[in-house]
């Protein structure tokens, strides 16, 4: 069974979202096992192969990046690791999803927020993101890819 997600986009224009909005687009509290950033190809239902990085694991099902924003859901059944070189494009995604992968809540992060670099507290996990807390006690959800330990320099310009 694979299920296709889109990650979540904020307009300029929306309303503010609420801790659980956030939350929920955000897949929900969880944290992953091992395998975050892993290469894999599978095949859909439908006959089509696909190649992605593993964003969440648990147990069996594996959530994987597979085009910009387009997160398909799979068993790890169906899926092998890449025999091949990961594609230019899905580097960075796996790069992001590992450093996210050893992140905790409650420890200090940098994230990247209306264009601007911040810091503040990771106070939950979700599949795609995380609540932080910010300096001035606002919470905000954030995708992955915008997050760092406070205590590391991102090795690319965050996206």
């Amino acid at each position: 069974m694979v299920r296709k997600f889109g990650l979540p986009v904020l307009t300029p224009k929306s309303p503010l979202p609420t801790v659980d909005a956030m939350r929920k687009r955000l897949g929900g509290r969880a944290s992953t096992e091992p395998g975050a950033g892993d290469a894999v190809t599978f095949t859909t239902p439908g006959g089509v192969r696909l190649t992605g990085v593993v964003l969440f694991v648990r147990g069996d099902e594996l959530d994987v990046w597979v085009d910009e924003n387009v997160v398909r859901r799979t068993r790890r059944a169906v899926a092998a690791p890449l025999d091949a070189a990961l594609p230019r494009d899905l580097l960075a995604i796996a790069a992001d999803a590992r450093v996210f992968a050893t992140l905790t809540e409650g420890q200090r992060v940098r994230y990247l927020d209306e264009g601007r670099v911040d810091e503040g507290t990771l106070v939950e996990k979700c599949r795609f993101g995380a609540l932080v807390e910010r300096g001035d006690g606002t919470i905000v959800g954030l995708g992955f890819r915008r997050l760092w330990p406070a205590d590391a320099a991102p090795t690319r310009e965050p996206s």
